[in-house]
């Protein structure tokens, strides 16, 4: 027999224990047996209560010495059929119909549990919480148990066929229900177990509890003793596996199984610490006194100097770029925060993106726990970002908070900024700012999501590092919260805007083919086309102003405020063709659905389509001459598809609308999509070329109290100036 700890716990038994408990046990009936009857072998219906007896000591103490799952129901009520089935109580007999009545009911009894255990072994692989596999699983638990089927067959054996022994009735009646109830010969044994190891075990280790199962890789399942408080995350623990083999063990959470308490702990080992335990008897689990032990061995499951939160363990239903990991004691996680598992001696780290409660499917009672999503950002590089990984970490292997990460400072090029941060790390998310103007760039996000602060972001980046920035705004906007910059105000004269929307309402009101009133247009085009050429050069050329802001003189003809846009935007096409990346020009469009909107099926003629194809070739053919777009908006279903689908850099705030999230589903993963309805004020995803990061993140900006001062006053302003 296996040893267990002397220290006051009551040690649950181990296989080898359980097979002396039921010899102890068949010997003690056998006697009673052969006292009763002479015969030394079972024999006629006198015997049947001596073979229950046997049935169920070799089921619960062997077949089943944890958990009753269905099968073992099943084979219960088998049993228990077999047994009544035959079983003829003597016509002589008194009380004959009342206990071949009580067999029958037995045994229709036993064949429902049956029928039972058979349907919840049915359903028990199909994952769902159906009402048929709930009740019928634990139906067959609770009254499928072996003292209740077993102890009909008892009972007609003993009054059936011992009338004329009362004495030896009442005997053999008593002795099954103190054995059902007291158990002795297994307490004696736990008794025995825990004053004979006593004698040889350190005082600084305490016996726990002992494995009931292991599951692979490093995962160990303990039966506790009462005495259970030693089983945190912050204890260590030290246990003989039956493989021979020696090992320590980090207490993760427990759980409630029936009467006992079930501990679940990670195997894993120290460099330079040997764990030893008190003996060589295998499956019992001890407890250490050394404090700096359990933050020894986070820190070897870790891979980091520094103490680190063990958070989860991978679960299954895990990939390369998600991961499934299960919550350790609900730790208080977030949406966005990072974890970090070692691969291969690299340190992946994991930002999660969603959570669901789920259920273990223990036998018995089921356990709740959470269940967190996490995609893959990679390794990371102080120079080039977040780096894709090409695989992923083991099955339960430990997941690790990254929220103090100590890594090496951030080594930014003369042309890179930082635009946000990983929640809860010390990541910053760098763009590259040529990649930005030349493979174009779209900001989107519903108001008061903070794209705006963004956009502002990346313009004073831009003029810092000495691009050429042209605002389209119709917003009034940008010229108040760039003043710093001394912007230069470019656009048509209030006579030139008011003539232009004159021109084209003639043509729309005109009779057929509007000849006269066409003509008319062009030649109004025509005449301030030099006006609009002179203007982007000066500020193309100019050595001191930087930035430019579009301004539409109270135009508020939609296809005016197009061709004027397209006008302006022509202009810079045609400069750069001739000084080709003479300069970096990064164009913005704010509220992006009114200059370039989408005109398939939207009402638009053909002339006014022709203009915004005209504003699409920009972004077809800008990157080749230097100039960029950045095109922010609320929803993408408004935007030209054949503008926004050069875009190679997505900077996406809050979106509801289902067409944004469908068309975005091409841009980012689903676990992705799925978060965006749910970002906060500051929160968006940062993927794409000038991004250095090769997968999506989820990035945030902090609070900057400035920022919020200026928004305020500029909302103030305007209600000052409604009329």
């Amino acid at each position: 027999m296996q040893n267990t700890s002397g220290t006051g716990a009551v040690p649950h038994l181990d296989q080898t224990s359980r097979i002396w408990v039921l010899g102890i046990n068949m010997a003690l009936a056998w006697v009673i047996y052969v006292a009763a009857t002479g015969l030394l072998l079972p024999a006629g219906g006198g015997s049947v209560w001596l073979l229950a007896a046997l049935s169920y000591w070799l089921l619960a103490l062997i077949a089943a010495p944890f958990f009753t799952p269905p099968r073992d129901a099943l084979a219960t009520a088998i049993a228990a059929i077999l047994l009544l089935a035959p079983l003829d109580v003597p016509s002589s007999a008194n009380l004959h119909a009342g206990l071949t009545l009580f067999g029958w009911a037995a045994i229709v009894y036993s064949t429902l549990i049956a029928v039972l255990a058979i349907t919840a072994i049915f359903y028990q692989g199909d994952g769902t919480q159906s009402l048929k596999r709930i009740g019928s699983y634990r139906l067959s638990g609770m009254l499928g148990r072996g003292e209740i089927l077993l102890t009909p067959a008892v009972i007609i054996s003993v009054a059936g066929f011992y009338q004329g022994e009362l004495g030896w009735m009442l005997t053999i009646l008593c002795l099954w229900v103190f054995m059902l109830i007291a158990k002795p010969v297994e307490l004696l044994v736990r008794l025995w177990l825990m004053w004979s190891s006593a004698q040889s075990v350190p005082e600084e280790l305490k016996s726990v509890g002992t494995i009931v199962r292991i599951d692979g890789p490093n995962v160990v399942r303990v039966a506790l003793a009462q005495d259970n408080r030693s089983w945190t995350i912050e204890t260590a623990h030290v246990v003989n596996l039956p493989t021979g083999k020696t090992t320590y063990v980090l207490p993760l959470y427990a759980q409630i199984q029936n009467d006992m308490v079930i501990g679940i702990g990670l195997c894993c080992e120290v460099d330079g610490v040997p764990a030893s335990a008190p003996s060589n008897e295998m499956g019992f689990v001890y407890s250490i006194s050394d404090e700096a032990l359990a933050a020894k061995l986070k820190t070897t499951l870790s891979g980091d100097a520094e103490k680190k939160e063990l958070v989860g363990i991978v679960s299954e239903g895990s990939f390369i770029e998600t991961i499934k990991f299960q919550v350790i004691d609900s730790f208080p996680l977030e949406e966005g925060m990072v974890v970090f598992a070692q691969i291969r001696g690299k340190k992946i780290y994991y930002q999660i993106l969603d959570a669901s409660t789920n259920e273990e499917s223990f036998q018995q009672n089921q356990h709740g726990l959470q269940i967190a999503s996490a995609a893959q950002l990679g390794s990371h590089d102080s120079e080039e970002g977040f780096q894709k990984f090409p695989w992923l970490p083991d099955m339960n292997q430990p997941l690790f908070l990254a929220a103090h990460e100590r890594v090496p400072e951030q080594k930014l090029q003369e042309n890179e900024f930082i635009i946000g941060q990983v929640p809860n790390t010390p990541f910053g998310i760098p763009v590259i700012l040529d990649d930005l103007i030349e493979y174009h760039t779209a900001v989107l996000g519903i108001t008061g999501t903070g794209k705006t602060e963004l956009v502002f972001t990346i313009i004073q980046n831009a003029l810092e590092r000495g691009a050429k920035v042209f605002c389209v705004d119709f917003t009034g906007e940008y010229k108040a919260r760039l003043s710093k910059h001394k912007p230069k105000l470019i656009g048509l004269t209030v006579d030139q805007g008011s003539e232009l929307e004159k021109l084209i309402f003639a043509v729309e009101s005109g009779e057929y083919g509007a000849k006269a009133e066409k003509g008319a247009l062009q030649k109004f085009v025509d005449s301030i086309k030099p006006q609009v050429t002179e203007q982007i050069k000066e500020f193309l050329t100019s050595s001191e102003q930087k930035l430019g802001i579009f301004e539409l003189a109270e135009i508020t003809n939609t296809k005016a405020t197009l061709r004027t846009t397209e006008l302006y935007l022509s202009a810079i096409m045609d400069w750069a063709r001739k000084n080709r990346k003479a300069e970096r020009i990064l164009i913005v469009l704010e509220e992006a659905h009114t200059i370039v909107p989408e005109v398939y099926n939207s009402g638009f003629d053909s002339e006014t389509q022709w203009v915004v194809g005209r504003i699409g070739q920009i972004a077809l053919q800008g990157r080749k001459y230097g100039v960029g777009l950045l095109l922010v908006s609320q929803r993408t279903a408004l935007v030209n598809k054949t503008v926004l689908s050069q875009c190679n850099t997505y900077f996406t705030h809050a979106l509801v609308d289902k067409t944004s999230l469908d068309y975005l589903s091409g841009v980012y993963s689903a676990a992705h999509v799925r978060v965006i309805p749910n970002l906060r004020t500051r929160e968006f995803l940062a993927h794409g070329k000038a991004v250095k990061s090769e997968r999506p993140l989820l990035a945030v900006r902090a609070f900057d109290p400035e920022i919020a001062a200026a928004s305020k006053a500029l909302d103030s302003k305007r209600e000052k100036t409604k009329p």
